[in-house]
């Protein structure tokens, strides 16, 4: 997560605007999911004053807006329809059909609300402007929300009732039950700001900040996403701690996993489609984790399909490269599970694949699954991603937060930025990797990976913290000169 640090609402409401209109100059029929409550007023202020002198055009703009009290009519003054019209939409050339509002009467809520989802997927949301509550709601979002809510119903909690009384002749007024966006639908944003003005939010801010992501605050979720800015004023960012303010916006919200941001005491499992991925992809993340975590690579297929000097039988050839991946494991100090799954010579079995992972996914209890990421088109890593999110949906883990982590391949590389986790890697590291993918000389006999590996490694290591963590031109951040690439994101189930 970035984090900006403007001195006062004043600051603030100007530093948001000026996103909201950058992105609508380079793109005029932009996606804009708004929020209401006292924050956001500011920034409505700038965007009317911007339209009024020619500086921002909303002709071709479509808003969805996060939420809306239920039940309640249009016209009052406290629903969020009226609040949107009278601070932004009426003074500004939004045409109305672009305009999209929950319907706080309609007559059936679920109903109301897979309508208005189903409007989201349709175009998607390129920008969401987000406010916090007190208890680290976002939109009506109250602790305990699941991680995989769209659109839906909400019983707003005691501590939110109490905090929008104010708008209220009395508490007793204010509206028990909300449609709003889902902490799903809201994630699916291509990009993210959140505001936060005043003291009130501070203790709210520090825990989105710096406290465990979980369910008890909605808004760290926030923290996984690949494009997410946090927009504070002096008094919002009070509690956070000066160092871990600094790292966060020196960083430019990439997570950098070193020193004191290493994982331990974790249950690793990672997801090697063929006996040699997890040596060139990740390597050199795995021999930074297992010294002080279970680091546990789960060969989903035998491999027996490539073609190995001397060896004529499948059977032959899938101990070969057992064999290798087991040296390769002992040089990175983790536990091989070999899998074998059916998939890889009948895709007729992947259903039977799925409950193979499960059961293994049930005994392991993994805090950390590692898997090739969603946009990977090599059909085994496909296959194998889509079986251990079908065993994760299917098995029961007690509501246990489990982190993917999505790695970059040397067969699929990372868009610029479409990463938002950074593993700098120490000389001895990328040695133990290089190691380890030497192990299987079966595969290096025809293709060198192990050279492939190592120049991804270098490229990154090159380029990444200039591109990620500072301004082109300008002096980049001190690293590793290898690095590996992630986007961690939590299971949604």
């Amino acid at each position: 997560m970035k984090i900006i640090v403007a001195e006062d609402y004043e600051e603030l409401s100007k530093k948001v605007a000026e996103i909201v209109l950058r992105d609508i100059a380079s793109k005029k029929d932009m996606v804009l999911g708004f929020a209401t409550g006292s924050t956001p007023v500011g920034m409505y202020k700038e965007l009317i004053s911007a339209c009024k002198s020619g500086k921002g055009d909303f002709y071709e703009v479509t808003t969805f807006n996060l939420d809306e009290y239920y039940p309640i009519e249009k016209k009052d003054e406290q629903s969020y329809s009226y609040f949107m019209h009278e601070n932004l939409f009426d003074s500004v050339n939004l045409k109305k059909e672009n305009i999209n509002l929950l319907d706080g009467l309609a007559k059936d809520a679920a109903v109301e609300c897979r309508r208005y989802e189903e409007l989201i997927n349709k175009r998607g949301i390129d920008l969401q402007i987000l406010g916090i509550g007190s208890n680290g709601h976002v939109g009506f979002n109250e602790p305990d929300t699941p991680f995989n809510s769209l659109t839906h119903k909400v019983e707003l909690s005691q501590n939110t009732i109490k905090d929008n009384s104010r708008f209220f002749k009395s508490i007793g007024e204010v509206p028990k039950f909300a449609l709003s966006m889902g902490l799903r639908t809201i994630f699916n944003a291509k990009r993210i700001v959140v505001l936060a003005s005043g003291k009130q939010k501070a203790a709210a801010v520090k825990a989105m900040v710096e406290g465990d992501i979980g369910l008890g605050c909605p808004a760290s979720l926030l923290r996984y996403h690949t494009d997410c800015t946090l927009i504070l004023d002096r008094e919002a960012a009070g509690l956070l701690k000066s160092d871990e303010l600094k790292r966060m916006m020196s960083l430019r919200g990439f997570n950098v996993v070193m020193n004191s941001l290493v994982p331990k005491d974790k249950t690793i499992m990672v997801v090697s489609p063929h006996p040699d991925d997890s040596s060139i992809n990740i390597g050199g993340t795995i021999a930074k984790l297992s010294s002080d975590n279970e680091v546990h690579v789960f060969v989903m297929t035998a491999g027996h399909h490539a073609v190995i000097s001397g060896k004529s039988s499948p059977e032959e050839r899938m101990l070969v490269r057992e064999k290798e991946s087991k040296e390769d494991c002992g040089l990175l100090k983790c536990v091989p599970h070999f899998c074998r799954l059916k998939f890889y010579d009948d895709l007729s079995m992947v259903e039977e694949d799925v409950k193979i992972i499960e059961e293994e996914i049930r005994a392991l209890k993994p805090d950390i699954i590692m898997l090739p990421h969603k946009d990977d088109d090599h059909p085994t890593h496909v296959a194998s991603r889509e079986i251990v999110i079908r065993a994760l949906e299917d098995s029961e883990l007690n509501g246990k937060h489990v982190e993917l982590w999505n790695y970059e391949s040397v067969w699929s590389l990372f868009n610029t930025k479409k990463f938002n986790t950074i593993v700098p890697l120490s000389e001895i590291e990328m040695e133990r990797k290089m190691e380890a993918i030497k192990c299987h000389k079966s595969q290096l006999e025809r293709t060198m990976f192990d050279s492939a590996a190592k120049a991804l490694a270098v490229f990154r290591g090159a380029l990444v913290p200039e591109q990620a963590l500072s301004t082109y031109g300008k002096v980049g951040v001190k690293m590793e000169k290898f690095i590996e690439l992630f986007v961690v994101e939590p299971f949604f189930r």
